[in-house]
């Protein structure tokens, strides 16, 4: 079905060979040619002809509404013209213009529908008054003009459905890669209870998922003491950076600003780059327990999270805690036993 794929270069072409034919037909079997120099069979030429070069452009220029709207403009403007050739078939040549909406409503963009109506009123109304301005205020000839608007509106109806139905697919689909994402980031508590590899992994996780140049995470314990920091450009064997903010209280307000790069003798102290930008601030919180707070930095430029990447941003920062508390929990029995 034209509207299950992408719409595209194939698509344009099926139906214009479909209009092709259509037109043809009715030129030859309404108004049958007379002698050799009939303009039908040129007619019919050129318009195969002007499909042949189509089938020649670039398929990108199918996704273009400029490069669409100047075919629906040339599928009215022959039709008309085809109109005028078979002066006793324009009933039938009605009709042919829902096939030039359809071209518009495949390419599931509410525009180019509208678009192709307006120009189907402009011409086709135009051509029906130069050919016969007493016909033309006649009622069977005005109930056309709102019949093609009735159509329109339903290609514009089932575009809308199909566009809603795609975009609930897609967000299924987005629904899904998250699930695998936290899945992730939940198996590897599990596998190993490991502060510094369960900061790796996050770190890697979301430069992947949000596409950042380079993700550091800073966790700061809840007495805001002591800081952990790693990257996800880090070696899997590096020590995590642990940072004493008790003997160097300047770093504290480094990791927590905006753009750091100013306070080059606090940074310094690190001996590791600290991303620039704060991405997310994400309190650590497991069954009412304050744990301290993450700090999600990147190089990449500043930009706004959508209201999906901070919900998932959130649930993230939910299994984050639940590790801490769990790796809490361990040092705990251990230091008992």
């Amino acid at each position: 079905m034209l509207l299950d794929q992408e719409y595209g270069k194939k698509d344009v072409l099926l139906l214009r060979w479909i209009l092709v034919i259509v037109v043809g037909n009715i030129l030859l079997f309404s108004y049958p040619p007379k002698g050799s120099l009939s303009i039908q069979p040129f007619f019919i030429s050129f318009y195969i002809l002007t499909n042949i070069l189509c089938s020649l452009c670039p398929p990108g220029w199918f996704q273009n509404q400029k490069f669409i709207f100047s075919i629906l403009l040339l599928d009215v403007l022959l039709t008309t013209l085809a109109l005028s050739i078979a002066v006793h078939s324009d009933s039938q040549f009605f009709l042919v213009f829902f096939l030039i909406l359809l071209v518009a409503a495949a390419s599931r963009r509410a525009q180019l529908i509208y678009s192709a109506f307006g120009l189907i009123l402009v011409v086709y109304g135009i051509s029906l008054y130069i050919k016969s301005p007493e016909k033309f205020w006649h009622t069977d000839t005005l109930l056309r003009f709102p019949f093609i608007f009735v159509v329109t509106f339903f290609f514009h109806g089932m575009v809308e459905s199909y566009n809603r139905l795609f975009k609930e697919k897609e967000i299924l689909k987005e629904d899904y890669r998250e699930l695998e994402v936290l899945t992730e980031v939940a198996q590897s508590i599990g596998q190993d209870r490991n502060l510094p590899k369960f900061l790796l992994t996050l770190t890697q996780i979301l430069t992947s998922k949000l596409e950042l140049e380079r993700c550091t995470a800073v966790y700061i314990d809840r007495k805001e003491e002591i800081g952990y920091m790693i990257s996800s450009d880090d070696e899997p064997e590096k020590d995590i950076l642990t940072i004493d903010f008790k003997r160097y209280p300047g770093l504290k307000d480094s990791v927590k600003m905006e753009n750091p790069l100013g306070e080059s003798e606090n940074l310094s102290t690190l001996g590791a780059p600290l991303s620039r930008h704060i991405l997310k601030t994400l309190p650590m919180v497991f069954r009412n327990k304050d744990l301290g707070t993450l700090y999600i930095r990147a190089n990449t430029p500043e930009r706004q999270l959508t209201h999906r990447e901070e919900f998932f941003l959130s649930r993230l920062a939910h299994i984050a805690a639940m590790a801490i508390y769990n790796m809490e929990l361990d040092r705990m029995a251990k230091s008992k036993s």
